[in-house]
């Protein structure tokens, strides 16, 4: 009889033991989470303004998929312009043709096909920050690199997203090629 009241004060230690345990392990979870809730704000934040800024690299290289006819007069005007060693009727011919260009991959164009995917994306958002998202195409251009026995050609894309008081810039270099006649 004595032995089953030892075995029974063993298990009561050992379970006060687990339990003690338990406790501080909730205890130090609860903390950390505590701790660590601005952090996931900002990182949601963060992975939000990235995706502006990958909706606005995507539109980029769809609309020069779509109509890179158009994007070979603005590069056919710039070759002009160096040409000519900076003619003002020809740099004002390019900066209109750049404005049409890039006019609709901003998102403060209404009707544009950013503001319809910035509000496909505010659509989505669930902490509803005031503004939400916007993007814009910042360069967009074509650049040639020369080396010996070879040229390439490259669209240089640079975009930046926002997204509540987080801004994510990226830039790109797509290799393409030029069909010269």
């Amino acid at each position: 009889m004595k032995q089953l009241n030892r075995k029974k004060g063993i298990a009561l230690a050992v379970v006060l033991v687990f339990c003690t345990a338990l406790l501080g392990f909730i205890t130090i979870l609860l903390m950390n989470t505590r701790h660590q809730k601005g952090s996931h704000a900002k990182q949601y934040e963060q992975t939000r303004a990235l995706m502006a800024a990958r909706s606005a690299m995507q539109l980029a290289v769809y609309k020069f998929r779509v109509l890179t006819s158009e994007f070979y007069k603005i590069h056919e005007i710039e070759k002009q312009l160096r040409l000519s060693g900076g003619d003002p009727g020809i740099q004002a011919k390019l900066d209109a043709f750049n404005n049409i260009w890039l006019a609709d991959m901003a998102t403060d164009a209404a009707g544009s096909p950013a503001e319809k995917i910035k509000n496909s994306l505010d659509a989505v958002d669930t902490l509803n920050i005031t503004g939400g998202h916007s993007f814009k195409v910042e360069e967009f251009k074509l650049v040639t690199k020369q080396n010996e026995g070879y040229i390439k050609d490259y669209l240089k894309i640079r975009v930046s997203g926002t997204y509540g008081n987080s801004e994510k810039i990226l830039e790109d270099l797509i290799e393409v090629q030029i069909v010269s006649p």
